[in-house]
């Protein structure tokens, strides 16, 4: 109980009825009241603004005021403030009104005793002091979702950013690697070969002619196997012709050295912005066709790209062959479950983008990447190349390295 006075701020223009609530308070005896009274709104307003009290008792029928208005222009002053509204009996609906507002409670003036009204006022200051603090908690709480929601989206805009970066390292420490193959094994294989022709005229001996034969083709399969890995290090024309023309170009790389034969329809107008895009997307659609030749068991695959709604990109692979059981993503991908497809769905994720598996066993699957087109920082995880088809075997005669 609070031992110190109570500052009441009466406002109600009946003398009668002030007169009767004044004596109520006085007679109480739970507690002192320091009762301030005013007539009409304004001066309330005006007391509310330059004074300090610890609860309203507030008529809804005054002069300059009148209903639920009543009780948002106290609130609206003095919103810290318990407020308990005194009605009739006629206007038990408004006053209901006025709690659901915001007041605390509301009386029907003449309907109980001093000690009544006493309690209603006590229990109106506890309530409102309650909803202060649970305002305060929910306001703090809301201030740290805010502040950690900022922190994530701000380390999130890191991640991307890091990992963006580490797919365009990754990439340029590929292509150095394609070039230091091209411009120097592959040339030293072809000098290699230069010299094994000309030392085949001036050998005798149908022994040593076979040797030199063997010799050549080794070195021609050198040469062809360093011709395939520099195109799979760094296809140029992903750098050249952009992602459509890459695809197209993967479509037959994968039928003339695995045997799948790949439908490609890939929309120019609907690639992507940004490398990085370009390199993960043409990483995992590589991907996802190995394993179509490791564990579709089947002839054909089909490639689309094409604009989807949204500002986003549709990167579509599928096949009618054996299929699988999706739960197989979420099994053992540290072990290789899953054909590889978390590790995509985790670089794409990176790029604000998704992967949705459509597969059941004996069906065929259906591979379905969306991606935003329009995206200058996208993020992308480390590449993971599947195993490659083996290329097939060199020609014995000499050539020269193609560029």
């Amino acid at each position: 109980m609070n031992l110190s006075p109570i500052r009441l701020l009466l406002v109600e223009d009946n003398p009668a009825d002030a007169l009767l609530l004044k004596r109520a308070l006085a007679e109480a005896g739970a507690a002192s009241f320091h009762v301030t009274q005013v007539e009409q709104m304004a001066d309330a307003e005006r007391c509310l603004a330059s004074g300090d009290f610890d609860a309203i008792l507030l008529d809804l029928s005054l002069p300059d005021s009148r209903g639920v208005d009543t009780v948002k222009r106290a609130n609206a002053v003095a919103p810290r403030l318990p407020i308990v509204v005194m009605t009739g009996l006629d206007d038990e609906a408004m006053a209901l009104e006025a709690v659901r507002t915001g007041a605390q409670d509301f009386l029907i003036k003449g309907s109980g005793d001093g000690r009544l009204l006493a309690r209603a006022i006590r229990y109106a200051m506890e309530r409102k002091q309650d909803e202060q603090e649970l305002k305060a908690l929910n306001e703090t709480l809301e201030q740290r979702v805010a502040e950690r929601t900022a922190t994530a989206t701000r380390r999130a805009a890191q991640l991307q950013a890091l990992a963006s970066e580490l797919t365009l390292t990754e990439q340029r420490e590929r292509r150095r690697l394609a070039e230091i193959l091209h411009d120097q094994l592959q040339q030293l294989i072809y000098a290699a070969r230069l010299n094994l022709g000309a030392l085949q005229p001036r050998v005798r001996g149908a022994d040593s002619q076979e040797i030199l034969r063997k010799i050549d083709e080794l070195l021609a399969q050198a040469m062809d196997q360093s011709r395939s890995l520099t195109v799979e290090l760094s296809p140029p024309v992903l750098y050249e012709a952009g992602l459509a023309a890459a695809l197209e170009w993967l479509g037959r790389y994968i039928e003339q050295t695995c045997g799948l034969v790949v439908d490609v329809q890939a929309d120019p107008q609907a690639e992507p912005d940004g490398e990085d895009l370009h390199i993960v997307l043409f990483q995992s659609v590589r991907e996802l066709l190995f394993n179509v030749v490791k564990h579709g068991r089947t002839g054909r695959a089909r490639v689309e790209m094409a604009a989807a709604p949204h500002g986003k990109m549709r990167l579509e692979v599928s096949d009618d062959g054996a299929g699988f059981d999706p739960a197989r993503l979420n099994a053992d991908h540290s072990a290789g479950g899953g054909f590889g497809l978390f590790s995509i769905r985790e670089r794409l994720e990176l790029l604000g983008g998704r992967l949705e598996v459509d597969a059941s066993p004996g069906r065929g699957s259906r591979m379905t990447i969306f991606v935003p087109r329009r995206r200058s920082n996208a993020g992308a995880g480390p590449s993971r190349d599947g195993d490659r088809c083996l290329p097939r075997p060199a020609a014995t005669s000499l050539q020269e390295p193609t560029p």
